[in-house]
């Protein structure tokens, strides 16, 4: 099943602090949408629209959106989650501990998923569904307040811990290999957890880190916010131009060529580790949110709904003039994270935002969106939830997984109706599981 990720939600407004409506309206339709797609996966019968692109294509259809535009909601949240941080007293110090640490949560999640997709080594999805289970108890928010709940959230949180770590411990591969503890220590008779990818969550933690860093040194400075997203795309240039290698070649830099060798082997290891093309292309969606998320922020000197929204429009209109300057080298593909790529889906999503922002910040019409508020209020939980479902039903046996997936066998309609249904389910679901008092946060 194809995962599309998610943004975390924005930390809880200060008291008094207004949230801002449209910006909660387009994370909970982005989190609904991204669920149907996942679940609508590769059906066959699916309209092709409905379905990813390959990897030498040259467009993107509707689920190739549903990614970018969870990355730029994710900056959009953070000028608006670190103002009211710093608003609170924070310094960027423990802001910084606090990026570092959301981003080294991800990467974990994103490793555990990434693997229990590639190879499940217990019966009947076993070791994935305690996994998640695992997750859950270990990333739960614990209330402020003392109390029953508090006391059992915490230690839920230990036990959650104690159990992820026995569970990545306990991990084969289809070779039978363990776990090692990564590339620096790797051995030929065993193989780290990670042996693909960060996995869709890791990448989001790469864009959420780059986009929080330059944001924590620029602050609401727009020009620099625009400038870092041209930077970060060409970072995804740099590493298909060999750079490095380039700038050794130059006969007037003969006097740095050791320097610039060590460059270069450096460049190449966190290439290969991270992707220093795709990572800055994705981050640059991230810092394109970052640029609209600062004009929303208090004393951002556009402070009107009116004039927010043309200044979105103009922007959206400059991110799809540059995704055309790039279409013609490099195309648009979602799996390759194309430059052009990201300037049309981050243009498209910061469109649609300046449309919700008309329609409810502006006209208030604010109740049709109370269907996906759940999702919007907790993203990471209403991700999570759905493919949990599945291996939880899993355990029962193949026919029962048969009864869930009946709907992928059905007519292109139904089919597409049926996952439309189960992601309303799981939204709510979602709901419900937040008025019983959990919610889920890295």
């Amino acid at each position: 099943m194809t995962q599309t990720p998610v943004p975390e939600a924005a930390p809880a407004p200060s008291p008094g602090a207004p949230r801002i409506a449209s910006v909660d309206a387009l994370r909970g339709l982005v989190i609904t949408l991204m669920v149907f797609v996942n679940d609508l996966g590769e059906t066959p019968q699916a309209p092709a629209w409905l379905k990813h692109v390959g990897v030498n294509a040259d467009a993107m259809h509707l689920p190739d959106v549903v990614f970018p535009a969870f990355l730029f909601i994710v900056g959009v949240s953070i000028p608006i989650a670190f103002e009211r941080a710093r608003a609170l007293g924070q310094t960027r110090g423990q802001l910084l501990r606090k990026v570092l640490a959301r981003t080294a949560s991800l990467l974990v999640i994103g490793v555990v998923m990434v693997n229990m997709e590639k190879y499940e080594p217990w019966p009947n999805g076993l070791w994935g569904a305690l996994a998640y289970v695992a997750m859950f108890l270990t990333f739960a928010v614990v209330p402020g307040e003392a109390g029953r709940g508090r006391t059992l959230l915490r230690a839920g949180r230990a036990i959650g811990a104690a159990a992820l770590v026995a569970l990545v411990l306990a991990y084969r591969t289809a070779e039978g290999k363990a776990l090692v503890l990564g590339p620096l220590f790797d051995r030929t008779d065993g193989v780290w957890l990670r042996h693909s990818w960060w996995g869709i969550l890791g990448l989001i933690a790469w864009a959420y880190l780059a986009a929080s860093v330059v944001y924590l040194v620029a602050g609401r400075r727009r020009e620099w916010l625009v400038g870092a997203t041209g930077w970060l795309l060409l970072l995804y240039v740099a590493a298909r131009s060999d750079l490095p290698g380039q700038l050794a070649s130059r006969p007037w830099l003969g006097w740095a060529a050791p320097a610039l060798a060590g460059v270069e082997a450096v460049f190449a290891w966190v290439n290969d580790q991270v992707g220093i093309g795709g990572s800055g292309s994705l981050a640059a969606i991230t810092m394109a949110g970052c640029c609209l998320g600062s004009v929303l922020t208090k004393g951002s000197g556009i402070d009107r709904p009116a004039e927010r929204i043309r200044w979105a429009l103009a922007f959206s209109v400059g991110l799809l003039l540059v995704g055309a300057l790039l279409d013609a080298p490099y195309g648009i593909n979602k799996i390759r994270g194309t430059p052009s790529w990201c300037m049309y889906c981050s243009a498209i999503t910061c469109a649609v935002w300046a449309f919700l922002s008309w329609l409810m910040d502006v006209r208030g019409r604010c109740r049709w969106s109370r269907i996906f508020q759940p999702a919007g209020a907790n993203p990471l939980l209403a991700y999570l939830l759905h493919p949990f479902l599945y291996l939880a039903v899993g355990l029962a046996g193949e026919r029962a997984l048969a009864v869930v997936f009946f709907h992928h066998s059905l007519p292109a309609a139904a089919t597409v109706m049926g996952s439309f249904v189960m992601a309303l389910l799981v939204v709510q679901a979602t709901g419900l599981i937040a008025r019983l008092g959990y919610r889920l946060k890295v």
